[in-house]
């Protein structure tokens, strides 16, 4: 099942300085993505900063086990 989290175009770019930047590219007028977008620059920041803590919280739950 394709969900609209598979149509976001999800890039990690290696900065000079060691760090990361996460870069999200997506279709504007796809309707699938039209709650996406209208979240705006902030929504769509604390949506992915949500899902990375989770994946952390559970890769390291399962770990424990």
């Amino acid at each position: 099942m394709t969900t609209w989290v598979n149509k976001l175009k999800i890039e990690v770019l290696d900065e000079e300085d060691g760090s990361c930047t996460i870069h999200i590219d997506w279709d504007e007028t796809d309707p699938d993505l039209a709650e996406w977008t209208n979240w705006g620059e902030e929504g769509q920041k604390t949506f992915v900063l949500e899902a990375l803590q989770n994946a952390i919280d559970n890769a390291l739950t399962e770990h424990d086990s």
